[in-house]
């Protein structure tokens, strides 16, 4: 099998383990998700799947998959995707760094970008939300911030029959991802971008106490509550830009998906007039 030379521990989710190695053929540094030894079958395939469908992106907003593979000694199982240096989105909202209007702007017109390539193919992410976002910057010009949308784990085609558990962040699901077997198409994960946005101009996502919920309580929350107006939390935010927000949000996050923006192309429209 193939060598790598592990650096470090970066992050460890239930499933697996993420790893910076050095990959000396090719002379790069990479990111290596490793598969626990325990994990059961349908998730074995999941990681498979998410493989497969991550290596044929093409798009400066989605992380490239190298390589995937198995370790001889002990079976387990590990894919490679290009290294970022950065931080994701939920990180910085916990350290409660301030993102101004227009670097918010740029951070979602760049993940809408990634999310149109990923809805034109039928493929619906199933899992935005800020810990999925995540925000590096161009090697070649440090001024210039690039966002990634990653980890595929739970992403589904609009064409396969729905899986038969509830899968994803019950704090980020749109409502029909709580409902078992409703189908998804792209307006599914403009719900949670949505809510996103919202978190990261306040610093807090926008129904109180969702963190402190049972998972079953979080998803009645998406049943019934609103996002409140953007100018309750941010009064210094000019009144016309506060309501071109508001009408962003809340379109965006309709319970209905057929109140929703119609695409994620629709919805980059909507949000680049905040700054006009």
């Amino acid at each position: 099998s193939k060598v790598f030379d592990v650096v470090e521990s970066i992050g460890e989710g239930g499933m697996g383990r993420v790893y910076r190695a050095f990959d000396p053929v090719m002379d790069r540094y990479v990111a290596m998700k490793v598969l626990k030894s325990d994990v059961p079958a349908n998730e074995r395939e999941r990681f498979r799947r998410e493989a497969v469908i991550a290596a044929n992106f093409s798009h400066p907003n989605l992380p490239r998959v190298l390589d995937r593979g198995t370790i001889t000694e002990s079976g387990l199982e590990w894919m490679t995707l290009e290294y970022l240096r950065g931080r994701d989105l939920g990180e910085i909202i916990d350290r409660a760094r301030h993102v101004s209007l227009p670097l918010m702007v740029d951070i979602f017109v760049q993940t809408l970008d990634a999310l149109d390539y990923m809805h034109t193919r039928s493929i619906v992410h199933c899992d935005v939300k800020p810990d999925n976002i995540f925000i590096t910057r161009d090697p070649f010009d440090r001024r210039l911030v690039v966002v990634k949308l990653i980890d595929f784990g739970i992403c589904r085609r609009t064409d396969e029959a729905a899986p038969n558990q509830l899968m994803g962040d019950p704090r980020y699901m749109a409502p029909e991802q709580g409902v078992l077997g409703a189908p998804v198409d792209g307006r599914t994960d403009l719900y949670p971008l949505g809510l996103s946005i919202f978190e990261t101009l306040v610093g807090l996502h926008p129904f109180p106490g969702i963190d402190d919920a049972e998972p079953l309580q979080m998803l009645q929350m998406h049943t019934d509550c609103v996002v409140p107006p953007i100018a309750l939390a941010l009064p210094e935010l000019p009144p016309s830009r506060a309501a071109v927000l508001d009408a962003v949000l809340e379109t965006a996050c309709a319970k209905d998906p057929a109140d929703r923006f119609e695409s994620a192309r629709a919805m980059k429209a909507a949000l680049t007039q905040v700054l006009e």
